[in-house]
């Protein structure tokens, strides 16, 4: 009789499993047949430290933020005193947030074209952005009225604790407009490597350019993010080539924490330093997050924590452990948080668990503001009990090994760190299934320099300007010469200054663990 009994359960359990496999494909059917349709967009909060929240569109008390969680347009990212914040888009582009600071996502679209079209305010604070200057990805960031777009892939600082806003360009060329009102003309330009760019507060119509960038505590800290990134670029496997399509970010996580394997039968296999260990469960660590339209979504707690769960299915190998296979979704971008989430289908992307695993349950989405649930612990990472496997596994009784680095480690020593982010991630073209990167190197201006405005004559005319502040076209280098934080030291700046308040640097962050 209790043999009975026991064969029962487990047939109940394995047609429950079955069930929800079969699910899980045809999820992926809808979503491999609505590669066409425009994509749901969401940026990734790809890191978080300290006290962030997220205000919602409808101004409505904010939550605290949670790494990993998407962004839907209309929202509000505010860091506290002690916060620290990076949002990154499909195509590899970040941006990111000092303490006391806050950017709003004003507009997240996608044209008839395919092409994509995102932009963002500024609202106070400090900001870095590293922002891809591509055709299929535009880019309009106003800070105190100025509006920002890359003319070359470009790594800026952005100013605004108070007006006027100062805008440092330490790489690329960015073109920057103001708007003319009834009151005053406005103006157009291009700010290239090595300038700084300041607003003048008291004549809307005309900007002060410096040929040096003012250093600021804070610089280290975005150097050290760059650095990161850096390193990403350099672990860079193959695996991505087959999947990356509009949906570039997040990839060189997998690359960085985890090991890649080709496994015959079964395809391309990822599985993270993490899993190695046996504590480890795919849903275990994470939140729980609100996502409009489509209720409750999944935000890892993992760093590497945003494809693996946007697409693809994860399985389970005994003697082998967790991994995670990609799929055709995983070319689209947005792909999981239109169709496939607001049909309540595609959440839970488990498609073979161990036995008597007990599969996550998704929140019951109920009318009214959704707050995040956190779920579980973090099993460390590789850097403290796990470390990345490089030896040969066996994968549904197949030997494999992991898939070797195709990216250039000796790079690091050869040039800037500067812009990593845009050589870490980055989406793939449809149709010449080259990867998408932009403009790089310094842009020649697009803009005459007869745009430029001339400073008044009179009491308001800075002390030594000349009629007209000139600018020449710098002599153009190679990126990695020529793009370079700024030095320790500070150089005499040979352009006249704008009337505004000192600025005092921020204390520097604290060092990294």
């Amino acid at each position: 009789m209790r043999t009975f009994a026991l064969q029962r359960q487990w047939r109940k359990h394995f047609s429950a499993v079955l069930a929800l496999f079969f699910l899980f494909l045809l999820a992926g059917t809808v979503n491999v047949r609505a590669d066409d349709a425009p994509a749901h967009r969401a940026a990734r909060l790809s890191f978080l430290q300290g006290n962030v929240t997220v205000d919602h569109i409808d101004n409505t008390a904010g939550d605290p933020a949670q790494i990993n969680m998407p962004l839907a347009e209309g929202v509000r990212l505010t860091t506290g005193d002690d916060g620290q914040a990076e949002v990154e888009f499909e195509d590899g582009s970040v941006v990111r947030i000092t303490p006391s600071s806050s950017l709003g996502l004003n507009s997240l679209s996608v044209d008839a074209f395919g092409n994509f079209h995102t932009q963002l305010t500024v609202l106070h604070g400090l900001v870095y952005a590293e922002l891809r200057a591509a055709a299929k990805f535009t880019y309009a960031l106003d800070a105190g009225g100025e509006v920002i777009s890359p003319v070359a892939n470009a790594t800026i600082r952005i100013n605004l604790d108070k007006p006027p806003v100062m805008i440092s360009v330490f790489d690329g060329t960015v073109h920057i407009e103001h708007d003319s009102s009834p009151e005053a003309d406005g103006y157009k330009t291009d700010v290239h490597a090595g300038e700084m760019f300041t607003a003048d507060a008291s004549n809307t119509s005309q900007y002060f350019l410096l040929s040096s960038i003012e250093q600021d505590s804070w610089d280290v800290w975005n150097r050290e993010r760059d650095q990161a990134a850096a390193e990403a670029a350099a672990d860079r496997t193959k695996a991505r080539d087959g999947y990356a399509g509009d949906q570039g970010y997040g990839w060189s996580d997998l690359d960085a924490d985890g090991s890649w394997y080709e496994v015959s039968g079964e395809g391309q296999v990822w599985q993270p330093a993490v899993a190695q260990d046996s504590a480890f469960d795919p849903y275990g660590y994470g939140s729980w997050v609100a996502y409009p339209g489509a209720g409750y979504v999944w935000a890892s707690g993992y760093t590497w924590g945003w494809t693996p769960f946007r697409c693809g299915t994860w399985y389970y190998w005994n003697s082998f452990g967790w991994g995670w296979s990609p799929g055709a979704g995983c070319r689209r971008a947005g792909w999981g948080f239109g169709n496939g989430f607001a049909s309540g289908v595609f959440v839970i992307n488990i498609g073979r668990p161990p036995v008597n695993y007990h599969f996550p349950t998704r929140p019951v989405h109920t009318p009214g503001m959704l707050h995040p649930i956190r779920v579980g612990r973090a099993v460390p990472e590789p850097g403290h009990d796990v470390r990345l496997s490089h030896e040969p596994r066996l994968i549904a009784g197949v030997p494999v090994e992991p898939l070797r680095p195709i990216g250039n480690a000796s790079a690091l020593q050869d040039r800037s760190v500067v812009g990593s982010a845009l050589r870490s991630d980055f989406a793939v073209d449809h149709i010449s299934q080259q990867p998408v990167l932009g403009v790089t190197g310094a842009a020649q201006a697009a803009t005459p320099r007869s745009d430029l405005r001339s400073v008044p004559p009179g009491p308001s005319t800075p002390s030594g300007a000349a009629s007209e502040i000139e600018r020449p076209l710098p002599s153009v280098q190679p990126p990695q010469q020529r793009s370079s934080y700024p030095a320790q030291t500070q150089v005499e700046h040979s352009a006249p200054r704008p009337s505004a308040p000192a600025y005092t640097p921020r204390s520097a962050p604290p060092p990294s663990p």
